[in-house]
């Protein structure tokens, strides 16, 4: 607007005359219209020679140092106060209504241009750009009806404004302004289209204007030419990756969010923990476990429960299961109910660490909050954890046995906890067999052994010779059942020495 006012007082200084506001018709007379013919006829209209010069006086004010802009405006009513006719009137209200906007009396300036326009005996040109000023005065005062009326009449009015960018774009965000955003699409586009250098503010409306209109693919396209021609807005990253996502583009919005946090630009935990989940699914769940790990350290991400179950559940599907296990020890610390330590339980016995295992499982148990499902697959996984870690031993089963009879007492679980208690149960009848197998072999060494002794014994009574040391023993031994106490005999204590055999004389 000060470009208008501008042109128009060095016109007028430059001619010392009222004719520089003249336009000169660039079509020729075999084609001109009837809009031609009357454009070139109030092309050649001049203000009078009196107000000429008291235009001259006012734009004076408005180029003293400093400018007496009121004073100027003064000067302009007095011009308007006389008898004037229409071109003069239009010329000093297009004068006045320009000064009128640079004191920020925004009202007078709006009467004015209006008055100039319903005047209509200026050059359809400078029409043009009262009409254009209108529409930026109403845009600031967020008159949108009326910011597009006149905007569509000036685009209307001259095929070339249709391709003003500037009016395109104040176009479209009126629309936009009143959410109808239908009518604000082609002008954003076209915006953008004939724009002769890149602008965010063209990308940025028509960005939004498909965003509301639910025009996804449009969106793509878009979004994908803004990252390339700005690469440094990290808004325009995050939204292509979230694009990508609602077509079901997984591939891309992993590539688009790794480019994003390789710029710095994923600095909220939720895109970061989104990477995370997106290197699980495309098969590298370490990289995924790398990247949570590093986060939580520089504390981008918190050391929550839901993030340290993501954290094990990657490093479980990366088979380490150390790592896992540490993760799910800090998450299930947190938890409110045994589910974790179910779950850490099962990673133990997994890893043959069946003390932990157990430890970890009845902790889940004491926890509660568990399935009647699950609280019957605890008990199952301890009593196989116990049977592993003793099962050879009677107390080791008797341990296990305990935990399958309370995972029988759940339906979903009895019968395996049934075969189980079968096994345990043949076992320990085998056992109880080969025990009473053992003591009558025992019983019947024991009563041999105290046959020989009494034999021996017998001998020597007799006269016989035998091994003082077999002698002595079968003696202690024949006491001790006397006494009535029983007697285990230990290997290799049985004597076996037998009556020395009488010598017989060589001699005849």
């Amino acid at each position: 607007m000060k470009n208008l006012l501008r042109i128009a007082m060095i016109s007028l200084m430059a001619t010392g005359s009222i004719s520089s506001f003249s336009i000169t018709s660039s079509a020729t007379a075999a084609l001109q219209t009837d809009r031609e013919v009357e454009n070139e006829r109030r092309s050649k209209l001049t203000v009078t020679s009196r107000t000429g010069i008291a235009l001259t006086d006012a734009i004076n004010l408005y180029n003293s140092d400093p400018p007496q802009l009121q004073a100027a405006i003064n000067k302009l009513g007095e011009i308007l106060s006389r008898d004037l006719n229409k071109y003069d009137e239009s010329t000093a209200l297009e004068i006045r209504g320009q000064l009128y906007y640079q004191v920020e009396n925004v009202q007078a300036s709006i009467r004015d241009f209006n008055r100039v326009l319903q005047i209509d005996e200026l050059p359809y040109e400078r029409l043009q750009r009262i009409r254009f000023n209108l529409a930026q005065i109403y845009f600031q005062e967020g008159q949108y009806d009326r910011t597009i009326s006149f905007m569509r009449q000036y685009m209307a009015d001259d095929p070339s404004a249709r391709q003003d960018t500037n009016a395109l774009y104040i176009l479209a965000v009126a629309y936009s302004q009143q959410e109808d955003f239908r009518n604000a699409r082609q002008p954003a586009e076209d915006a953008l289209r004939y724009a002769e250098k890149q602008q965010k503010k063209n990308y940025d409306l028509l960005n939004l204007i498909y965003s509301e209109l639910g025009l996804t693919r449009e969106r793509e396209g878009l979004l994908e030419r803004m990252v390339q021609a700005f690469p440094n807005e990290k808004p325009y990253w995050i939204q292509l990756a979230g694009i990508y996502s609602i077509l079901e583009n997984e591939a891309d919005a992993f590539s688009t969010l790794e480019i994003a946090y390789n710029l710095g630009f994923l600095d909220t935990e939720q895109r970061i923990v989104a990477l995370a989940q997106f290197y699980s699914r495309f098969d590298n769940p370490y990289r995924g476990g790398q990247l949570i790990e590093k986060e939580m350290a520089a504390g981008r991400v918190e050391k929550s429960l839901k993030n340290l179950e993501l954290l094990s559940q990657l490093w479980s599907m990366a088979r380490e299961q150390r790592k896992a296990i540490a993760s799910l020890t800090e998450a299930a610390r947190l938890s409110d109910s045994g589910e974790l330590y179910y779950r850490l339980g099962q990673s133990y016995v997994a890893d043959e660490q069946f003390a932990k295992g157990i430890e970890n499982l009845r902790q889940a148990l004491r926890k509660g909050g568990l399935s009647g499902k699950d609280r019957g697959d605890i008990n199952l996984l301890i009593g196989n954890a116990l049977f592993s870690l003793d099962g050879e031993s009677s107390e080791g089963r008797a341990a296990a046995r305990r935990a399958y009879v309370a995972a029988s007492n759940i339906s979903t679980s009895r019968n395996a906890a049934n075969s189980w208690i079968k096994y345990i149960d043949e076992l320990e009848a085998t056992d109880r067999a080969l025990a009473e197998v053992e003591r009558l072999q025992q019983e019947a060494r024991r009563q041999q052994e105290i046959d020989r002794c009494e034999t021996l014994i017998d001998v020597v009574e007799l006269g016989g010779s035998v091994d003082q040391v077999s002698e002595q023993r079968c003696r202690e031994l024949l006491a001790r059942v006397e006494s009535g106490e029983e007697v285990e005999l230990e290997a290799g204590t049985e004597t076996d020495a037998a009556p020395a055999e009488e010598e017989t004389s060589s001699e005849g």
